[in-house]
């Protein structure tokens, strides 16, 4: 994942693909994936990389979702 810039997150999945969000975008993200999380395995996970995108970046570089919180991410951007 990359920082968020100008009120877009970049998210980097398990292929490569990126995905930009906008902020709002970003935060019916983090909900979808909560509301995923009792069902879909890494959806709790991808929530919080999805929030910590700017901490985690700054201290660690690019974050990748794997290949569950990817499949996660996916379902609940499907769902948006």
């Amino acid at each position: 994942m990359t920082a968020e810039t100008h009120n877009h997150t970049t998210i980097r999945l398990h292929d490569g693909e990126q995905v930009t969000l906008s902020s709002s975008q970003t935060e019916r993200m983090y909900d979808e994936l909560w509301l995923l999380a009792t069902r879909v395995k890494g959806a709790i996970a991808a929530a919080s990389k999805l929030k910590k995108t700017d901490a985690w970046t700054l201290l660690h570089g690019d974050d990748v979702l794997n290949e569950e919180e990817s499949a996660a991410f996916r379902q609940a951007y499907s769902r948006l």
